[in-house]
Parts: C-alpha cells; sequence; structure tokens
C-alpha cells in the first residue's frame, strides 16, 4: 500500500529553487538588455526565496521527526546528491539578493559556499571509501555536488578575492571532466538511465553553462576556453533538443525540474555572449530560450500542484 504525507517530501523538489532562482537571475540580465524595470525578477525572486523556505522547513520537519529516513535519502545513489541543491538555492539566492541588499548576500554566500564545500567533501568521500556504489548507479544527478562549486564565483566576486573563488571554480571544473567521461561510459555501454531519472539528462548542460558565466565574472574576457564552455553547453543543449520526443512521452516525476535550472544558467549565457558579440544568432537563440523557459516553468510548476492536490508528490519510494 502506497504511503503519502510530509515523512515522504522529496528531497529532490530542492531542484525547483534552483531552477526558480536560475529564472530569477536570467530575468533581471533580460531586463537589463531591454532597459526594463525590475518588476519581473522581483517577483521570481520572491517566490524563489518563498520556496526555499518552504522546502527547508519540510526538510527541517523530517528531520526532526523522521531523522532515519533523513539519513537514508543521504545515503542514498540518488537522493544524497540533491542536498548540494540545498547550497546550490542558498549560492544563487545570493547572487540575486546582492543586487538589493549586499549584507544579506554575503550571509547566504558564506553559508551556501561553507555548505558547499562540506558537501562536496562528503559526498566524494562516501564515493571513495564505500564499496556499495556500482557504474550503473551513476546518473547526472551526481554533478549536482560538483556544479554547486562552479556557481561559487557567480557571487564570491562581489565578496571575497579571487583566490577563494578560483579553488571553488577548479574543483568544479575539473570533477565535471572526470564525471562527464564516467557519464559518457554509463550512457555508451550500459542499461538506460530509468524513466524517473531521464530528465536530468538536462544536468549535463549545467558544468559549461555555468563554468563560463563564473569564468566571465573572474576574467571579463570572452576568450577560447570561454568560447568552449559555451560551445559546448550549447552542443548539449542541441544533442537533447534533438531527443525531445524521448522525453515529452515520459510521465511527470519531480526529476522534471532538472530541466529549469540548466536551461536558465544556458540562457543567461547567451545574453552575454550576445552582449558582447552582438551577433543576430544569439538574439536569435535568445529568443528560443527565454520562451523555452516560461514554458518550462509554468508546466513544472503546473504539474507539481497537481501532485500535491492528488496527494502524489510525498511518496513512499
Amino acid at each position: 500500500m502506497e504511503q503519502h504525507g510530509l515523512r515522504y517530501f522529496p528531497i529532490g523538489l530542492f531542484a525547483s529553487v534552483m531552477g526558480f532562482a536560475g529564472v530569477t537571475i536570467a530575468s533581471r540580465h533580460l531586463e537589463e538588455l531591454l532597459n526594463f524595470p525590475h518588476y519581473v525578477s522581483l517577483v521570481f525572486l520572491f517566490f524563489s526565496t518563498l520556496l526555499f523556505l518552504v522546502n527547508l522547513a519540510m526538510l527541517s520537519y523530517r528531520s526532526i521527526h523522521f531523522l532515519q529516513d533523513v539519513r537514508e535519502d543521504f545515503n542514498h545513489p540518488v537522493k544524497m546528491n540533491f542536498f548540494a541543491a540545498i547550497s546550490i538555492s542558498l549560492l544563487l539566492l545570493a547572487e540575486s539578493y546582492y543586487h538589493y541588499v549586499p549584507a544579506l548576500s554575503f550571509v547566504v554566500w558564506v553559508v551556501g559556499a561553507v555548505l558547499q564545500l562540506y558537501l562536496t567533501l562528503k559526498v566524494l568521500s562516501n564515493l571513495i571509501w564505500r564499496q556499495s556504489f556500482v557504474i550503473a548507479q551513476f546518473n547526472p544527478a551526481w554533478f549536482i555536488p560538483i556544479v554547486g562549486n562552479i556557481v561559487v564565483p557567480l557571487a564570491g566576486v562581489y565578496h571575497v578575492g579571487k583566490d577563494i573563488n578560483w579553488l571553488f571554480f577548479s574543483i568544479g571544473i575539473v570533477f565535471s571532466i572526470i564525471y562527464l567521461t564516467i557519464m559518457m561510459q554509463r550512457l555508451f555501454f550500459d542499461p538506460s538511465l530509468p524513466n524517473p531519472l531521464m530528465a536530468t539528462l538536462f544536468i549535463l548542460m549545467a558544468p559549461p553553462a555555468v563554468g563560463f558565466l563564473s569564468y566571465m565574472k573572474l576574467t571579463g574576457n570572452l576568450n577560447v576556453f570561454a568560447h568552449i564552455l559555451f560551445g559546448f553547453a550549447f552542443f548539449i543543449f542541441l544533442l537533447l533538443l534533438f531527443n525531445i520526443k524521448r522525453f515529452i512521452v515520459l510521465p511527470f516525476f519531480v526529476s522534471w525540474w532538472a530541466f529549469l535550472f540548466p536551461t536558465a544558467a544556458l540562457t543567461i549565457a547567451t545574453i552575454h555572449m550576445f552582449v558582447v558579440t552582438k551577433s543576430i544568432l544569439y538574439a536569435w537563440s535568445l529568443v528560443f530560450e527565454s520562451a523555452g523557459l516560461l514554458f518550462l516553468i509554468i508546466v513544472l510548476s503546473w504539474k507539481t500542484v497537481k501532485l500535491a492536490v492528488n496527494k502524489k508528490l510525498c511518496v513512499s519510494q
């Protein structure tokens, strides 16, 4: 018999906070590009913050009343990675807060950066010393604790010196290459990902797209390496778009929120490319990506609310 209740509130729903926070940043950049007031981005920032607080409250409730369940999630080969969505959400919110309340941005960034470093060390330690994980369990969600390190400089450049930001950036970029190698072996030679994890393939866009954004903030130069990062992120987007039929026929899972943040990151990267190059190619890409973001945030929100109303959001798995 299927059980439901707050005991089973999915840790993966923190990916929705990442998505909304990414859309917040993308909206602000679009407003600046079009010389619009920051009304839309403020609305998204409000909902991002509210969504984070709701998810944090649910996790706190579970930690108080069902601590063993939370511990089991932290040792699960898939769910453990979504704990890093908490630190990434904080880091993304800190980037947006900086433009309104710099002091709040600093506090949120410090908490996010410290938590991100801890989770990276913890997850990698588990992978090194535990013998229970196998290659067949490897999936794109494993990138989340790694991508978080690349997110750190987005707001970090406002608060600390470049040495700390480059440290996090180097961790994220190098391990992303390592993880990508393992991921390609998994996808090429092992059975396909299970349906609930198919949407997480979009996470593969995040390391190069966020890497591009952080690299541009750290250097300010659209050089060869920046072009490589953006080009690879855009190719992954084309590859996934080419296979979109394989995604749209699947039933909705909470993991579908993995569509949103990587798409937002690529959209922000495209905005930067257009601002620097003024290329019509990036202008048209930006129109398409922005429309996709709007479509995704509406569909994902609606389907998640529908699950909650039907009491299928918080169920035992």
